[in-house]
């Protein structure tokens, strides 16, 4: 952040793009399952304060990480993608729940076969 020679702000930058993805011990934890980010401090909280803490004062140079934020933008406004990852999350989030499903499914789907064989039943010749 010194004035005295030519920088692009790259190392406030990125602590103020990180602190962009960093509220909670909750999105260190999902960064870190994604190989994302590794942490040495100790917990998720500690981290997470030193991002929300150390970004409050810095100089960002807001153009070095556009493309990443809008890609990340773009992907958060996919509502069919959004929908996907909400029921995989609350309803298939073991084995055993995507299974009932599926079996759940193919009754149904034997239950419609056997009424529609019911109402238009083929006539043997």
């Amino acid at each position: 952040m010194c004035p005295d020679f030519e920088n692009d702000y790259g190392i406030c930058s990125f602590a103020v793009f990180m602190d962009s993805l960093i509220d909670h011990p909750e999105d260190v934890r999902e960064l870190r399952s994604k190989e994302i980010l590794l942490n040495c401090l100790g917990s998720d909280e500690e981290v997470a304060d030193l991002f929300n803490i150390m970004s409050k004062n810095l100089l960002p140079n807001t153009k070095i990480y556009y493309e990443v934020r809008a890609k990340i933008q773009k992907h958060y406004r996919n509502k069919c993608k959004t929908w996907i990852a909400l029921g995989k999350h609350t309803y298939f989030n073991n084995p055993w729940a995507f299974i009932a499903f599926l079996a759940a499914f193919i009754a149904l789907a034997l239950t419609f076969i056997q009424t529609w064989f019911a109402i238009n039943p083929t006539e043997n010749k």
